[in-house]
């Protein structure tokens, strides 16, 4: 086939020979829901060293097919496409293995990590939480709206929430926002801590104040201070009192 690009998902860990068949069929029917241009996808080759699976797309799809894979990496593509991926990799998981997508120049273009995700991976709960950090990014769908939040502690978090929610939070957008909801926390072999797949169901607003505004905002107060208030501290604690 001329004028087309080639892409292989591999599954590491089986061979032709010994990947059932009705198995494949179900990847096969995901990898079709995950990618926008499946009509145009074509299956020309099955090969080992792993279970490879080549693909061959017309490169007049090369645009939507980059833009679908860019999304799935984001973690912005539609509910469809991520249930997709994430069933990809929970198969990959329950059949004990890991597998990926490759482009033309073997380039590792989409990690599905499957069973290699539990073995980095000490705990993993899912529980309350609540944390701050810069809304900087809003993208809604039908059904819900996808919210990405830079944090200090726990880096960039991808988050979900109702379409009235999103709605609110577009007055916030690039400020710093106080989020609660549940996620899944998950620690690493190094210990640290990270939030994942988080819904978020409340949110307030976080005022950041400069110390400029912090002296202003006490002189507004009309306090009589004394003239050496350290000074005025040290006599008193030197007479054997406590300030409160």
């Amino acid at each position: 086939m001329t004028g087309v690009l080639r892409y292989t998902f591999k599954i590491d860990d089986f061979t032709p020979e010994s990947m059932p068949f009705g198995r494949l069929v179900e990847y096969y029917a995901e990898i079709k829901k995950m990618f926008s241009v499946a009509e145009n996808m074509h299956l020309v080759g099955i090969f080992e060293s792993s279970h490879g699976s080549e693909f061959a797309i017309d490169r007049n799809h090369e645009a939507a097919l980059q833009k679908r894979i860019i999304a799935i990496k984001e973690g912005t593509a539609p509910k469809l496409v991520t249930r997709a991926h994430n069933t990809i990799n929970h198969m990959l998981k329950e059949d004990g293995t890991s597998g990926a997508f490759f482009d033309d120049s073997n380039q590792n273009i989409i990690q599905f990590p499957g069973k290699r995700s539990e073995d980095v991976m000490e705990i993993r709960i899912r529980d309350a939480a609540t944390f701050t950090g810069e809304l900087y990014y809003i993208a809604g769908t039908k059904d819900d709206a996808k919210i990405r939040i830079s944090t200090d502690t726990y880096g960039v978090v991808f988050c979900s929430t109702t379409r009235d929610i999103a709605k609110a939070l577009r007055d916030f957008l690039f400020e710093d926002v106080k989020v609660s909801g549940r996620g899944t926390w998950t620690r690493n072999q190094n210990g640290m801590w990270n939030i994942d797949d988080f819904a978020i169901t409340d949110f307030a607003p976080v005022q950041k104040e400069n110390l400029r505004s912090a002296v202003n905002g006490l002189r507004e107060l009309k306090i009589e201070w004394p003239d050496d208030p350290l000074g005025k501290i040290r006599n008193i604690e030197g007479n054997g009192r406590q300030v409160h």
